[in-house]
């Protein structure tokens, strides 16, 4: 699941633009509706909307106040912004954003205020960075028109919901198959002479019947291959979206060797709801990463990212906090 982290220009941008143009729906809300491409921002963002809100609506000759009041009642509280350490900024591709010699040309230049949209983007990766700002675009982690790359987030995000949707429909009709199947099985060890008896009648019925002849079998294979091959179809046609989609998109990869922290945030951030240590140790060592329960909430409660709520479940990020429509 690719997750999309938000700067404060696109933030901006999409709140004129939906003023602008009357819209009841932004890109930012659509995505967090989607309930698997969570949107995240750094802590340093909701001050900058702030500060350039009143530029931005000028440049595109909006009233203000309305921006301030869509961004503060209906995009800003769609996501979350996770505090990050010191330490999360000295990766190497957050480094090379850190860069800032004069001396050197344009291309190699980094701008230390977009350096913790590119931690965030490491911290949870694998991530898209959904910016206009051109530093992104130099260094390979992002492209100029954000636009296409949102919808394409938003687009990917719902072809994953549908199949997601499909496999637990198809395992719960597995489990009440299995279910009855055992049901039926332990009934009739219990009661060994009158299921015999049900079955050889079964038998009986269906070879008078011609329903065990093997063209008879034959047919109803074909029938049901010829069923199948409509859903077949949009199946195909839907992986190869999502893999055109996904190929279209600039990722920023996580780290080869994350650490325990990073594997808990990652999780938290895709799972959609609070976990305890415990549970979130069990959902790690089925993904092949071994930490125990008290590694983890050691790991969380030094971290200023996660935030704990009563029962000692944890989540990624906190609501956006101190942005108002005055």
């Amino acid at each position: 699941m690719l997750l999309p982290i938000l700067d404060a220009n696109a933030l901006l941008v999409e709140g004129c633009y939906t003023v602008k143009h009357g819209l009841h729906q932004d890109k930012i809300t659509g995505l967090a509706g989607t309930g698997r491409s969570n949107p995240y921002i750094a802590a340093h963002v909701p001050g900058e909307i702030d500060r350039h809100l009143p530029r931005m609506a000028d440049h595109y000759e909006v009233p203000e106040r309305q921006v301030r009041r869509l961004l503060a009642r209906q995009i800003l509280p769609s996501l979350r912004v996770v505090d990050l350490e010191i330490r999360d900024h000295l990766s190497w591709q957050t480094q090379r954003i850190l860069r800032v010699d004069r001396e050197m040309p344009l291309r190699h230049r980094g701008d230390p205020d977009d350096a913790p949209t590119m931690a965030l983007a490491e911290f949870l990766g694998p991530c898209v960075i959904v910016s206009q700002d051109s530093v992104f675009f130099r260094f390979g982690f992002g492209v100029i028109e954000w636009v296409p790359v949102a919808q394409g987030v938003l687009r990917m995000a719902g072809l994953e919901a549908t199949a997601a949707d499909a496999l637990v429909l198809i395992d719960l009709v597995f489990e009440l198959f299995g279910a009855g199947l055992r049901s039926l099985i332990g009934l009739a060890a219990n009661n060994p002479v009158p299921a015999t008896v049900i079955v050889a009648g079964l038998l009986w019925w269906c070879h008078r019947n011609g329903y065990l002849t093997r063209d008879n079998w034959r047919q109803r294979l074909a029938r049901v291959g010829e069923a199948a091959k409509p859903l077949l179809e949009l199946t195909e046609a839907a992986m190869t979206e999502h893999q055109t989609l996904s190929d279209s998109l600039v990722v920023v990869e996580p780290p080869a060797y994350p650490t325990s922290e990073q594997l808990a945030a990652r999780h938290l951030a895709r799972c959609g709801r609070s976990l305890t240590p415990g549970q979130l140790r069990d959902a790690l060592a089925r993904r092949g990463h071994i930490v125990s329960a008290a590694q983890l909430k050691r790991d969380m409660q030094a971290h200023r990212a996660f935030v704990r709520a009563p029962g000692d479940v944890w989540t990624i990020g906190r609501p956006v906090q101190g942005f108002d429509d005055l």
